[in-house]
């Protein structure tokens, strides 16, 4: 289950608030783990955050995707 936001800044917004709410060590101790799960960019020029395990509002619920087209990455 994924959001989808416009900007990964947007996205890392969300993705501290849930760490905040988790309480992990990056927003306790100043160091450590930050976020349960980072964005990624996708196809479409968006970003994608996984908030299966998240705790979200009805409005967020009601804007999850459950796929989404990851950027593809060319290797050398």
């Amino acid at each position: 289950m994924y959001l989808i936001y416009a900007s990964e800044e947007a996205a890392l917004e969300r993705a501290d608030e849930e760490g905040k709410v988790n309480n992990f060590a990056y927003w306790t101790d100043g160091m450590g783990t930050r976020w349960l799960t980072k964005p990624v960019p996708t196809a479409d020029g968006v970003w994608a955050l996984d908030v299966s395990e998240y705790e979200l509002d009805e409005s967020e619920v009601s804007a999850t995707v459950d796929t989404y087209t990851p950027l593809e990455v060319e290797e050398d």
